[in-house]
């Protein structure tokens, strides 16, 4: 399993909001570490690092948090919280992984080409969700789920369950509509 280590300094469990302010004042992120068998471990990494992990389609990076100059804490970012007006990361939940054991991840869902239904039938696209909860191995997390929809006809609705997810094992209900393909409407009469 191919880590990229993360530092990380422990920090005082139960500290204010004005410490994490400061805290957030000097570039680090106050986080947690946690998972199956072991206590929650609040912890503070760099911004700067995170950044550099969090790259666009990275969202579950496989890391070895580095918990005060001690490795072996293998984790993915399981959730992180953003300011509103700022869109910086105000706080990062790590969960503590193991290989052979799946984790529930949260994967987008993107559409690929132009459906027949809509270039020669004049239907219209909408996408409905964006967004599955899976169950995985977190060396096959997928970055992101792409449906090529170019061979769909107008009237076409499609389901979660009708996915290829791989290995993955759908959370989300199985007749999750991802995307439907409207039929055109006939040519209006007047009265």
């Amino acid at each position: 399993m191919e880590l990229t280590t993360l530092k990380a300094t422990s920090r005082v469990l139960g500290a204010g909001s004005r410490e994490m302010q400061r805290l957030r004042k000097t570039g680090m992120i106050p986080a947690v570490y946690y998972g199956k068998g072991i206590e929650p471990v609040s912890v503070a990494v760099s911004a700067d690092d995170v950044r550099k992990v969090l790259v666009p389609g990275k969202r579950y990076a496989l890391l070895d948090l580095e918990i005060d100059g001690k490795a072996g804490n293998p984790v993915v970012i399981y959730d992180y919280q953003k300011d509103a007006i700022s869109q910086k990361i105000t706080h990062i939940d790590f969960l503590k992984i193991e290989e052979n054991s799946p984790v529930k991840v949260v994967v987008p869902v993107t559409l690929s080409g132009i459906p027949v239904g809509v270039k020669a039938e004049g239907g219209m696209l909408s996408q409905i969700t964006r967004k599955l909860k899976l169950s995985v191995l977190p060396t096959k997390i997928p970055s992101v789920l792409t449906i090529d929809v170019s061979a769909c006809h107008a009237g076409t609705t499609f389901y979660a369950e009708n996915m290829d997810l791989g290995d993955a094992v759908l959370v989300s209900k199985p007749r999750t509509v991802i995307f439907t393909i409207s039929k055109a409407r006939g040519p209006k009469e007047d009265s």
